[in-house]
C-alpha cells in the first residue's frame, strides 16, 4: 500500500518476482532432466570414507582483505595466517601477516585484483614459512587452485623491454631470501617500490625520455607483483608440491562432464553419496593468448620460471560425506589414474579432519583471518581518518 504518496521503490521487483517465479522454479526443478546423468555416474566411484582419527599433521592457509573507499583514495587491510593440526596437541596459529596502505580511487577499476595478488603473495609467503618451520607437516591445505593463478597471470604489459629486463633480474633477489628462512612475511613489491621507481625513471631518461614514469608506474608495480607471486609459486611447487592439496569449495568449470551447468553443480544434482570422479591430468599449462573472436592465437611460457608451465595437476571432484558439498581437489602431482589407493590415502586423511565433509580447519583458517567491516570502521577511526566517501549524503 502506497501512503501519503511514497511508492516502495521495490515495488516493481516485487511484481518481477511473482512473474518470474513459475519458470525460475522450473529451471530448477529440470536441471537433473538435462544431465546425462548414467555418463556422470560412470565418471563417479562412490566410497565410504571412514577415517575419523586424525593421525597426520595438517596445515591450512587463508587470507582476507577489505577496503574502504574515500573520495581521494581506497585505504585498505590486508592479512594471512596459517593453523596447524597436530594429533593430541590441539590447533595453534601459525605465519601471521597484515598490511594497510592506501591505493587511489583512479584505480577504482582494478582495486579488487590488486588487492587480491597482494593478499595472494601474503598467502604463499605464510605457507612458504610454515612449512619451512614445521617439515614435518603432512598435508598443506590451499583455499582455491594455484593452477587457476597461474592460468589467470596477466600478460598485458606494454613495457619497454629495458625495463621488463631490469625488473625480471631484481626479482631474483628474492630467491636466497626465500631459501634462507625466516624471511619477512611482506609485499616486496611494496617494500622496494621508491627503489624500484628510481632505477626505472633512470632508465627511461636514458633509453625512452619520450616515456613519462607516471605514465608507467601502475603498470611497472603490478609487473613487479607478478613476478613475486611467481616466484613464490615456483619455489612452493619446487620444494613442497607433495604436501599441497587446493580445495575449491565453488567451481565454474566444465571440463568433466561438459554440460551446460558447472561440473560441480552436475555432481550436486545426480550423486549424493561419498565418493570421487575419476582424475583429469593438466598438463601443458603454458598462458594462453586469445585473439578478438576467442580464439587462440599462442601459448607462451611464464616470465623468469618457463618450467611453470610444465608442472601437472591432477584434478577430480568429491564429497567426503553424504550430500556434503562437491569440493574440486587440485594436486599440484601427477597421480597415475588407476592408482585409487593413493587418491583413497588422500580421501580418507582429508576425511579424519573434516566436520559436516568440510576441512574444519580450512574453516578454522578462514574464520581467524576474515576481515569484517566493523573491523575496517575500527581501523579508520584508530587512523583518525574523517575523510569523505562521496556517498555521504546517502547515510
Amino acid at each position: 500500500k502506497v501512503i501519503g504518496g511514497n511508492r516502495n521503490m521495490l515495488e516493481p521487483l516485487y511484481e518481477k518476482t511473482i512473474q518470474k517465479k513459475k519458470s525460475i522454479k522450473k529451471y530448477f526443478d529440470n536441471i537433473q532432466d538435462n544431465i546425462d546423468i548414467e555418463k556422470v555416474k560412470k565418471s563417479y566411484h562412490e566410497q565410504e570414507f571412514t577415517k575419523e582419527n586424525q593421525d597426520k599433521i595438517f596445515a591450512a592457509i587463508d587470507g582476507s582483505f577489505n577496503k574502504t573507499k574515500f573520495m581521494a583514495c581506497f585505504i585498505y587491510a590486508i592479512e594471512s595466517q596459517t593453523i596447524i593440526s597436530i594429533p593430541d596437541e590441539g590447533i595453534k596459529k601459525e605465519s601471521p601477516s597484515g598490511d594497510i596502505d592506501m591505493v587511489s580511487t583512479i584505480r577504482s577499476r582494478t582495486i579488487d585484483s590488486i588487492l587480491s595478488q597482494h593478499m595472494n603473495i601474503l598467502e604463499l609467503k605464510s605457507t612458504i614459512d610454515t612449512l619451512q618451520k614445521y617439515p614435518e607437516i603432512d598435508y598443506m591445505l590451499m583455499d582455491g587452485s594455484i593452477r587457476g593463478t597461474l592460468m589467470n597471470y596477466s600478460t598485458n604489459f606494454e613495457l619497454p623491454s629495458l625495463i621488463t629486463r631490469y625488473l625480471n633480474s631484481k626479482i631474483k633477489e628474492i630467491v636466497p631470501i626465500l631459501e634462507k628462512g625466516s624471511f619477512p612475511i611482506e609485499v616486496t613489491t611494496n617494500t622496494l617500490t621508491e627503489e624500484i621507481l628510481y632505477e626505472v625513471r633512470l632508465s627511461l631518461e636514458k633509453n625512452n625520455p619520450e616515456i613519462d614514469i607516471n605514465e608507467i608506474r601502475s603498470e611497472v608495480l603490478r609487473y613487479f607483483e607478478g613476478l613475486e607471486q611467481l616466484t613464490c609459486i615456483n619455489y612452493l611447487l619446487e620444494h613442497y608440491k607433495e604436501k599441497i592439496i587446493c580445495i575449491s569449495k565453488t567451481s565454474s568449470t566444465k571440463d568433466f562432464f561438459n554440460e551446460n551447468i558447472p561440473d560441480a553443480a552436475v555432481l550436486e544434482y545426480t550423486c549424493e553419496n561419498p565418493g570421487y570422479t575419476y582424475l583429469d591430468h593438466k598438463e601443458d599449462n603454458r598462458l594462453v593468448r586469445y585473439d578478438s573472436e576467442n580464439e587462440i592465437i599462442r601459448r607462451t611460457n611464464y616470465p623468469i620460471y618457463p618450467e611453470l608451465s610444465d608442472n601437472t595437476f591432477t584434478i577430480f571432484f568429491t564429497r567426503l560425506d553424504k550430500r556434503a558439498n562437491v569440493l574440486k581437489i587440485e594436486i599440484p602431482n601427477k597421480i597415475d589414474k588407476n592408482d585409487t589407493e593413493k587418491i583413497e590415502e588422500i580421501l580418507n586423511d582429508l576425511h579424519s579432519t573434516c566436520i559436516n565433509g568440510y576441512p574444519y580447519i580450512l574453516k578454522k583458517a578462514h574464520d581467524e583471518v576474515i576481515i569484517k567491516n566493523t573491523d575496517m570502521n575500527n581501523i579508520i577511526n584508530k587512523l583518525e581518518v574523517f575523510e569523505k566517501t562521496g556517498r555521504d549524503m546517502l547515510k
